[in-house]
């Protein structure tokens, strides 16, 4: 069979299909970090219940730890609960799980489409195991992270066509910055708003959106149930940012230095409740071969301006992220802000493709041909032990059966 090398989204449509229907019936229910929180929200938003007020509570449902997410990240899955459900709970439950995989494929598949900028990039991250993982299940980061790759993408093909902008592009801008509002790491590209090819009011535009999304995730917070950690104390742990904001920065700063790696492969794949690792030198050599792409496929676009942005961007979102986590969820004995996952900075792996670009050709053409095979070979065995490591920690008996006999 001829591998269309030329079409970056077919191979991924293909390698997400196939392998997430894989994922999708290898992983046992509610072996997905969260997933029993986020298919009771999903069940939810299937019967109509679009906001449930923490004051008082939807008949037949209590609080849990997705009860605060907005419906927007559960249309796909509560959709395939409501269609499943005339079949049976089973049936009810892999429908769910089922149509987010195919939401995710088509706003995924789309993006590597329309961006003039990474495309092979995207690919990779999308297909990695943690990603497709996510995307296959009932997580909110399933619809989060694909509008989030999404949302760069549009921004990117806005940006580098240096085409002026006209007023469907910025209703659309508009739009999508109202949207991000109701997801979660999928509202950082607007950050990007300040580099789009608009000759008036660009910052003006672009604080303008910023505004809006920030101010209306902050009144569907306030109104909303937050999930927070029993160990926790949230209301001592606002006290000490205000009056001892040290105890923040040192144990943010400890929590980066000591668990930067555990966030890598967090981001790369450990799957199940965060319990089934990969081999070391798998997560070496996928940080390698992620780090090549930008030296194989150089985009010479890309400016300085756009690299410091985007370490300021990163700084941002890595910083707040820590802080929301440590009111939330760190008990105040702890030396270091506990939670953080590699996995919540999924959506915003683009600002780490502007941070990484290189403008050189180093190779030949024939050379960056020949790569493509590289990493779509790469993929298809990474993903295949993966689908092998779900096999090893949920049916050891079938795993054991066929190594040894």
């Amino acid at each position: 069979m001829k591998v269309n090398i030329k079409s970056p989204e077919l191979i991924f449509v293909i390698f997400a299909f196939v392998f997430g229907i894989i994922m999708l019936f290898l992983t046992p229910k509610f072996q997905v970090p969260d997933e029993p929180a986020h298919f009771e929200r999903a069940r939810e938003v299937s019967v109509g219940i679009l906001y449930n007020n923490p004051k008082q509570p939807a008949s037949g449902y209590q609080f849990h730890g997705a009860s605060g997410y907005s419906p927007l990240l559960y249309l796909s899955s509560a959709a395939g609960v409501k269609l499943g459900s005339f079949a049976g709970e089973n049936v009810s439950f892999y429908a769910g799980r089922l149509a987010n995989l195919l939401i995710w494929i088509i706003m995924i598949a789309f993006a590597i489409n329309i961006t003039p900028v990474f495309k092979w990039m995207f690919v990779f991250c999308a297909l990695l195991p943690m990603s497709l993982f996510e995307g296959m299940s009932y997580s909110a980061d399933s619809f989060n992270n694909a509008f989030a790759f999404l949302f760069f993408a549009y921004i990117f093909k806005l940006i580098f066509d240096k085409d002026e902008l006209q007023g469907k592009h910025l209703f659309l801008l508009t739009g999508m910055a109202v949207l991000s509002a109701f997801t979660k790491g999928g509202i950082y590209p607007i950050f990007l708003y300040v580099f789009l090819p608009m000759k008036k009011h660009k910052y003006l535009f672009s604080i303008f959106c910023l505004i809006l999304a920030f101010s209306l995730m902050t009144y569907w917070s306030s109104i909303n149930y937050t999930f927070i950690n029993p160990a926790a104390d949230a209301a001592y742990n606002k006290y000490l940012l205000l009056h001892q904001p040290s105890d923040f920065l040192l144990k943010y700063a400890r929590a980066i230095f000591y668990n930067l790696s555990y966030y890598i492969k967090g981001c790369i794949g450990i799957l199940g409740w965060l319990s089934y690792y990969f081999h070391n030198i798998v997560y070496l050599f996928t940080g390698l071969v992620f780090l090549s792409l930008f030296f194989v496929f150089p985009e010479p676009k890309i400016k300085n301006s756009f690299r410091l942005w985007a370490i300021f961007i990163i700084f941002l979102y890595t910083t707040i992220l820590h802080l929301l986590i440590y009111i939330t969820w760190t008990p105040v004995d702890f030396m270091k802000v506990t939670g953080v996952q590699g996995r919540y900075f999924i959506s915003v792996l683009p600002f780490f493709f502007l941070l990484f670009a290189q403008s050189k050709q180093y190779f030949t053409e024939k050379f960056v041909k020949n790569y493509k095979i590289f990493i779509i070979t790469y993929l298809f065995l990474f993903l295949l032990y993966a689908c092998i490591r779900l096999v090893k920690a949920y049916y050891p008996a079938v795993f054991y059966f066929y190594m040894f006999k």
